[in-house]
C-alpha cells in the first residue's frame, strides 16, 4: 500500500483546491466558446487582479506599482511592517478560495500575498478615485491619462476580480477611522466606468461578490413583466428599419437611469434609453454577459438586452435610425462598426427561456402591431413603393397620369353631353 501514498496525497490536494459548492463561485474562468469569438475582451491589458493572470509578462509593469502603493501606505501610517495585513489576509484566504471556480496554482503563501498587493492596490486606486486631494502629484496611474483608462477596462473582466469582502476587510485595517464610504466609493468608480448602465439601489453591499457584481447589480432591472408570454415559442422582431416601415416609431426613453428599460407604448413607440458607445463597450458587455451565462441565473437581462439590439440592428441603415431617434450615440464613428459589434456580441450565447425574457412585453406588443392587416398593407406599400426617392417619384407620377386620364376622361364625356 506504501508505493500508493504519493497518488493518495496528490488526489487529496486536488480535491482540497476545488471549491466546496459551485453555488458559492462568482470569478470564472471565461468558458471557451465565448472566449475564442474575442479572446482579447476576457484578456487584461496592464492589471492583473487575482490568481488567473497573475505573473504574465505583459502585467509586470503594475506589480511595482502595487507595490509603491502598499509601501505608501506603511508610510502614511507610519508603519515598519505589514505584519498585521498579512494576519488579516491569512483570516480571509479560505473563505477567498471559494470564490473561484477554477483551481488556483498558486501556494498558501503566493496566494495570500497576491491578496494583500491586489486588494491595497484597489483600495487605493478606488480611494484616490473619489478623493483627489490624497492623489500624489507623481502617480503614474492617474498622471497618464492612458494609464488610467486601461485600468478601469481591466478591473471589470471578470477573470480579473478579488472578493470585494477582501476590500472591506482590507479598508476596516487600513482606515480605522471609519469616515467614509468605501462601499459608496466603490459604488462610484464603477458607473463611472459604464455610464448610464444603471442606478439601482443596492441595499447591502454583502449582495456584491466583486467589482463587476457591483456594475452588474447596479444595472439590474426588474423584469417588465410578471405574466408568461402569448408564445412560448421564440420570436424575434424585425429590424429597425423594416419595424418603421410597418409604422413602429423609435424614441430615446428619458428619465429611466436604467439602460435596460425599454418599453412598447400603445401607440406604436418603442422607446429605448440611450447607449452611448465607446472603444470599451464591447468589453464591459462581453465580461457582464460571460458573467451572466456562467452565474446560476433566470433572469439574464443583459443577455436579453443584447438579443433586442441584435434583432435591432442587421445593416448600417437599422443604426442610423436609432442615432437619428437619440437611443445609440456613437463614439466609435463607423456605423457598420456598432452593426458588427451587436451582431457578434451574441454569438455562442445561450438565450433566455421565453419565459424569463425580459422583453417578452415588448416582443409581444411589436408581434401584435405587426400582425394587423392595416399594418401589414402599410408596411407592404412602403416597402414596394416608397423604398427610394425614385419610386416615390414614380408612384406620385402614375397617380398624377392616373388623375389627368380621370380628368380628361370626365371632360369628353361631359361635351358629348353637351352637344345633344
Amino acid at each position: 500500500m506504501s508505493r500508493w501514498n504519493p497518488l493518495i496525497v496528490q488526489i487529496d490536494e486536488k480535491l482540497r483546491g476545488l471549491p466546496s459548492n459551485h453555488s458559492t463561485c462568482s470569478i470564472f474562468k471565461v468558458p471557451s466558446r465565448l472566449r475564442h469569438v474575442k479572446e482579447r475582451a476576457f484578456e487584461p491589458e496592464i492589471l492583473s487582479i487575482g490568481p488567473y493572470h497573475r505573473g504574465k509578462d505583459n502585467l509586470k509593469m503594475m506589480e511595482e506599482h502595487k507595490k509603491r502603493y502598499l509601501q505608501e501606505l506603511l508610510q502614511r501610517r507610519q508603519e515598519s511592517s505589514v505584519r498585521r495585513y498579512v494576519t488579516a489576509m491569512i483570516g480571509v484566504e479560505a473563505e477567498a478560495l471559494k470564490f473561484y471556480d477554477q483551481f488556483v496554482s498558486l501556494c498558501q503563501d503566493e496566494f495570500v500575498e497576491m491578496l494583500l498587493l491586489d486588494g491595497c492596490f484597489l483600495v487605493e486606486l478606488i480611494r484616490k478615485y473619489n478623493i483627489p486631494g490624497v492623489r500624489g502629484e507623481d502617480d503614474p496611474v492617474f498622471e497618464v491619462s492612458w494609464i488610467l483608462s486601461s485600468i478601469k477596462t481591466d478591473t471589470m473582466l471578470l477573470e480579473n476580480q478579488l472578493p470585494f469582502f477582501v476590500l472591506r476587510e482590507l479598508f476596516t485595517k487600513m482606515y480605522e477611522v471609519q469616515n467614509e464610504d468605501f462601499f459608496g466609493m466603490a459604488l462610484n468608480f464603477c458607473k463611472q466606468i459604464f455610464r448610464g448602465l444603471g442606478n439601482h439601489r443596492i441595499f447591502s453591499e454583502n449582495v456584491c461578490k466583486h467589482l463587476l457584481d457591483m456594475l452588474y447589480h447596479a444595472g439590474y432591472q426588474p423584469p417588465d413583466s410578471t405574466e408568461s408570454p402569448k408564445d412560448n415559442d421564440w420570436y424575434f422582431i424585425r429590424n429597425a428599419k423594416e419595424l418603421k416601415e410597418a409604422g413602429i416609431k423609435f424614441k430615446k426613453r428619458e428619465g429611466s437611469g436604467r439602460l435596460f428599460d425599454v418599453v412598447f407604448l400603445e401607440n406604436g413607440t418603442i422607446e429605448i434609453p440611450c447607449l452611448r458607445i465607446y472603444d470599451t463597450t464591447e468589453s464591459l458587455f462581453r465580461n457582464l454577459v460571460a458573467y451572466e451565462q456562467c452565474s446560476q441565473r433566470k433572469h439574464l437581462y443583459v443577455t436579453d438586452y443584447i438579443t433586442l439590439m441584435d434583432c435591432l440592428i442587421n445593416s448600417q441603415e437599422d443604426v442610423q435610425i436609432l442615432r437619428h431617434s437619440g437611443i445609440i450615440e456613437n463614439g466609435l464613428g463607423d456605423d457598420g462598426m456598432v452593426c458588427s459589434l451587436f451582431n457578434t456580441l451574441g454569438i455562442n450565447v445561450i438565450l433566455s427561456h421565453r419565459r424569463y425574457f425580459y422583453y417578452n412585453k415588448v416582443f409581444d406588443g411589436v408581434k401584435e402591431h405587426c400582425n394587423r392587416k392595416r399594418n401589414v398593407w402599410l408596411a407592404k406599400l412602403k416597402h414596394d413603393y416608397f423604398n427610394s426617392p425614385w419610386a416615390l417619384l414614380s408612384f406620385l407620377a402614375a397617380v398624377a397620369l392616373l388623375l389627368f386620364t380621370l380628368v380628361q376622361t370626365v371632360f369628353t364625356v361631359m361635351s358629348y353631353f353637351q352637344k345633344d
